[in-house]
């Protein structure tokens, strides 16, 4: 009996090798042939080619097809290439992800006549506090994309409410709830409870609290008023751990931290593959978004026992349960921000009660194998109904 074949799409590389790779790896345990579209390098290390070499390595097919992560005449091209090669390779189900992706694959999907089509909601792209007019475009997007997926799943529960509330819905309903999960026994910060001084010591940082983020180098991801609430804090010891591929904030950055006299503290590292011994090492976790979906870097953090300081938007306020496994902040606030930091960098008792917390709800909550079961039970409805 042939294999059900799945199609997953993704804008970048990255998403796939890092994000999805665990639940097609459980996907393809359960019997079914699972292959990656996504669009060639495009200046991540572990995107384009890094995540083509990393999967086909661990067995999967990928194809590259550029698709552009913002909206542009070239969509029209990405949707044809994306339609001819799924007439050419006949899959039983496209799944996309993110929403470039998603309305550029579905569609490209129907064209092709793929028999079904699924899309995961990794975070909406309206927001609170965005432009009325490009919030309102976002949302009617949304809308008629939803319409070409048979089923769509969300990875937070505030965006299937969000979806009910705007009539964003399927062709079988509105969104169904999967949650999002790591490898709780990957980020277990038992594992570098003896490394931690080696680790320090091979960053050459000093014995002061280690502030951590791990995100893009982009704007949306709060940056600017991360270096302006850490120029409040000068007056305090601590060093900062800027983790993530830059997309273009990077030079503002590193000028701003040399204007504000911080560049000796703050350390740019990348995008890193050692993410959880980073987090290791880390005191205070900070992640100030403009929008998120359901932030799996605040979930890895969470795990590894690091108190969070996360701005009060959906996603994000999903995963820190305010005051008591971390605190939220207003976005874009650098004054609130600063004064968060400040009582946990001065409260390492409190550091340590937020951070035991923390832990506890990940592995009550985000355990990547129960998401993993649920979307199984989502393919299985969809194929049974034919």
């Amino acid at each position: 009996m042939r294999k059900v074949k799945v199609i997953h799409v993704s804008t970048i590389g990255s998403t796939a090798a890092v994000l999805l790779r665990p639940q097609c790896e459980y996907l393809r345990a359960l019997g079914y042939d699972v292959e990656f579209v996504f669009s060639p390098d495009q200046g991540h290390s572990t995107g384009g080619g890094g995540a083509k070499h990393t999967l086909e390595a661990a067995g999967f097919q990928v194809t590259e097809i550029p698709i552009s992560r913002d909206i542009s005449a070239a969509d029209a091209v990405s949707v044809a290439r994306l339609a001819a090669y799924f007439r050419q390779a006949k899959p039983d189900v496209v799944h996309t992800h993110t929403s470039k992706a998603g309305v550029v694959g579905r569609l490209a999907a129907r064209l092709a006549g793929v028999p079904h089509v699924i899309h995961t909601v990794h975070g909406f792209p309206f927001a609170e506090g965005q432009n009325k007019a490009k919030y309102a475009a976002y949302v009617a997007i949304e809308r008629w994309a939803a319409r070409l997926a048979d089923i769509l799943l969300s990875q937070s529960k505030e965006d299937v409410e969000t979806a009910r509330a705007l009539g964003i819905r399927s062709r079988k309903g509105y969104p169904l709830y999967i949650g999002n999960g790591i490898d709780l026994r990957r980020f277990d910060p038992e594992r570098f409870k003896d490394q931690r001084e080696e680790l320090r010591r091979g960053l050459v940082l000093s014995s002061s609290p280690v502030i951590s983020i791990v995100a893009r180098l982009t704007f949306e991801k709060g940056y600017g008023e991360l270096v302006k609430a850490l120029a409040q804090l000068a007056d305090l010891e601590w060093n900062a751990l800027f983790i993530g591929a830059d997309e273009g904030a990077g030079p503002w950055i590193r000028n701003a931290l040399a204007e504000s006299g911080l560049e000796g503290r703050v350390r740019l590292l990348g995008e890193r593959s050692d993410v959880e011994q980073l987090l290791s090492i880390s005191d205070v976790y900070v992640l100030p978004s403009y929008r998120e979906g359901v932030p799996r870097s605040v979930i890895e953090a969470q795990a590894m026992r690091v108190p969070a300081v996360v701005t009060d938007v959906r996603g994000c306020r999903e995963v820190v349960s305010d005051g008591v496994t971390g605190l939220l902040v207003p976005p874009k606030d650098p004054n609130a921000l600063a004064l968060a930091l400040r009582r946990l960098l001065l409260e390492p008792a409190l550091r340590r009660q937020l951070g035991e917390q923390a832990r506890r709800r990940m592995e009550l909550e985000f355990d990547e194998e129960r998401v993993f079961e649920r979307i199984a039970a989502a393919y299985e409805s969809v194929l049974n109904a034919g």
